[in-house]
């Protein structure tokens, strides 16, 4: 399977369109994790990975779960939120996709 590059820009009807794999990168990588893990034809390049591995070395998630137990436990995975791209399980996942 091809990968994007950090170049590429997201097509129409997609959450970010028109804007590139890089700019989500830095502003809501977690977004990017998830197509990775849920789409069954995304994946990034091998270039693309280490480039997103540079950008996003040292994000994490900053939601704060809610102290008032009447208030829902759910993340609203709508907003941003940051992903470290060094996390083994999902560079083994994108290589396996670029594989096939």
């Amino acid at each position: 399977m091809k990968g994007w590059n950090i170049n590429d820009i997201f097509p129409l009807r997609w959450k970010y369109q028109g804007e590139t794999i890089g700019d989500v990168l830095k502003k809501d990588s977690g977004y990017i994790k998830d197509l990775i893990r849920l789409h069954h034809s995304f994946c990034l390049s091998e270039e693309c990975m280490a480039e997103a591995q540079k950008i996003t070395k040292g994000f994490k998630d900053e939601w704060v779960k809610p102290q008032n137990p009447k208030t829902l436990n759910v993340k609203i995975y709508r907003i941003p939120y940051g992903f470290d791209f060094n996390e083994e399980e999902l560079v083994k996942l994108n290589q396996q996709k670029l594989n096939t």
